[in-house]
């Protein structure tokens, strides 16, 4: 398929994306499709009267009836402001009702994606997505729809009259708009890339800000303020000198619409006027064919406008299309997917996971007995994050080769699996909310009691305890108002309070004190009871109480048993053990 044919392809599907929620609006579309018709019948019917009216006053007729006239078009007037109101009130509804929709089944679409996605694209290109294009989008469905009916309707009817009133008129007034579509046709093309270049500058933009107002605490640190800002503004300059691109193309286009304009206001004043004087038509006509042609006037320079907003919204269109194209790498596929209550036990089976072609993990074997622990240690890279992200089917497995009950993990149904699943990882994040929401974020309802008790398991109480709002504390956007200890402890009572079968301690305690993660795994030994659970971590204290413990080197297990087992089979987990041992001593020291 060649490169077009894939152009066209993106655009069907993107229109089509587009014309499902028209459809549900429908009623607003109809509604104002008989608003713009109702107003343009009321209005165009106004140059008409004035003709009647100027052919009155040459025959001489009496003010009632001219009086009755003026009133009629009076009359119109109201009648299509009123029209008027109504087309825009419904058809810009729409758009908006549109807009919500499609922000929202975005941010769904989003939600489900993988993490590989994430890793794959930057979070200020997303935040374009979501605010930028979309309203490029709503802009093209709402006002572009509504003033190009707009158009059509006053073209259409404009022209008819004017061909009844007077043919040759017509056609002198006419044939300085044939440059239109050349006009057109050549402007588009430019203001497509142009609108192109717009956007994806925009997105570097809104990622150049939001890096650096995540990252402020290194940007300080570093003492890189001046060259951040100098940063941006090069990027901030750029955006600009392409929108003034832009805006000079629009700028070209207005005046070469008022130009033809123009040209068609001479060749009726000319032609029209030799008519009159020859008595071909009337004084009346005259004046009706400037009053319809004033009315097209607007109709033509809109056209340019319409054309901006139309290369602007497929541009974003196509964008936002790409996303939606996108599938999770994980999903549940069948209908009978499993729903069980789970159990607990864990079996991989000779598991094998590569990410961007690269192998992570190598021939993994492993059985975890519901109610056991198991305890897994390794260098920095080792794998022992992405074994774990194997369960809550955060990537995609083989079949064959990971079982939860000895159900197979694709079979399971993934919101019945996760919500079985607990996870508290090194690097926790906390939502700019209470303390309180953070740590019930797993759950539908949740009490103050369930959550001062996962707070007091994961030795976070006194702390909140000490708060002015206790649990009722804003901890401020990614948690900046909490410590790192703290950030993980909230964490663990996030993960505890679900009551997961499964729960898995991702590093969870390194950055609290050695006092203080006595302290959690004391009160977690409780927890843990009946549920099995998996401990990742640096410190071989954290570990060593596991039924079961590995070490992980280059993807693959490098050995595995009982605390007292690897200390004395002297490996590696031994050398960790005696070497950490050797510094906790010295820290007392």
């Amino acid at each position: 398929m060649d490169k077009k044919s894939n152009a066209d392809s993106n655009n069907q599907i993107g229109f089509s994306t587009v014309t499902r929620y028209l459809g549900k609006y429908r009623h607003y579309l109809i509604l104002g499709g008989i608003a713009v018709l109702a107003t343009n019948l009321l209005s165009l019917y106004a140059p008409y009267l004035t003709k009647e009216v100027f052919d009155l006053l040459e025959a001489g007729a009496n003010l009632n009836q001219i009086l009755k006239l003026v009133l009629i078009i009076f009359g119109l007037a109201l009648g299509a402001a009123v029209f008027r109101f109504m087309m825009r009130r419904t058809i810009i509804w729409m758009s908006r009702f549109v807009e919500y929709d499609l922000r929202s089944d975005l941010m769904a679409h989003l939600l489900r994606l993988s993490p590989s996605f994430y890793h794959r694209n930057r979070t200020g290109d997303i935040m374009a997505h979501s605010t930028n294009d979309l309203e490029a989008i709503r802009q093209m469905i709402g006002p572009g729809i509504m003033y190009m009916s707009d158009a059509f309707f006053k073209l259409v009817i404009s022209f008819s009259v004017m061909i009844y009133l007077s043919p040759s008129l017509t056609l002198y007034a006419a044939i300085p708009l044939v440059i239109l579509p050349i006009a057109v046709n050549l402007i588009s093309n430019l203001l497509h890339r142009r609108s192109m270049q717009i956007q994806e500058q925009f997105s570097q933009l809104t990622t150049t800000a939001q890096e650096n107002l995540s990252g402020i605490r290194v940007v300080k640190a570093y003492r890189q303020e001046e060259e951040e800002i100098e940063n941006f503004a090069q990027h901030s300059s750029l955006y600009i000198r392409l929108n003034m691109a832009l805006a000079k193309l629009q700028g070209i286009f207005v005046p070469v619409m008022r130009l033809t304009a123009s040209l068609s206001y001479l060749s009726v004043f000319y032609f029209g006027g030799l008519a009159v004087m020859n008595d071909e038509i009337s004084l009346g006509t005259m004046v009706a064919f400037f009053g319809y042609l004033s009315i097209i006037l607007w109709p033509v320079i809109a056209l340019g406008w319409v054309v901006s907003l139309y290369q602007r919204g497929t541009a974003s269109l196509k964008r936002i299309n790409k996303i939606f194209a996108i599938s999770p790498d994980t999903e549940s596929h069948r209908e009978e997917a499993y729903r069980g209550k789970m159990k607990g036990h864990i079996e991989f089976r000779d598991l094998t996971f590569a990410y961007n072609g690269s192998a992570v993990l190598k021939n993994i074997s492993l059985d975890v007995k519901p109610g056991q622990s198991l305890g897994i240690v390794g260098a920095t890279g080792s794998g022992k994050t992405s074994l774990v992200s194997m369960l809550p089917r955060l990537y995609p497995v083989n079949p064959g080769q990971l079982f939860i009950d000895g159900v197979d993990i694709n079979d399971w149904d993934l919101q019945t699996l996760r919500r079985q699943i607990g996870v508290a990882t090194q690097e926790p994040f906390l939502f700019s909310d209470t303390i309180k929401n953070n740590i019930a974020f797993g759950l539908d309802n949740a009490d103050e009691s369930s959550v001062g008790a996962a707070a007091t398991t994961a030795a976070l109480f006194k702390d909140v305890d000490s708060f002015p709002d206790r649990f009722d504390t804003i901890v401020g956007e990614r948690g900046i108002t909490l410590s790192g200890g703290q950030k993980q402890r909230t964490s663990i009572a996030r993960a505890i309070i679900t009551d997961p079968a499964i729960l898995i301690l991702d590093d969870a305690t390194s950055a609290v004190d050695t006092e203080t993660e006595h302290e959690i795994n004391n009160r977690i030994r409780e927890v843990l009871k009946g549920r099995t659970s998996i401990i990742i971590s640096h410190r071989v204290s954290a570990v060593k109480e596991a039924d079961i413990i590995i070490y992980l080197e280059d993807g693959k297990i490098k050995e595995r048993g009982g605390h007292e087992e690897l200390i004395n089979s002297g490996g590696d987990y031994a050398a960790l053990y005696r070497s950490q041992l050797m510094a906790a001593e010295l820290e007392t020291m």
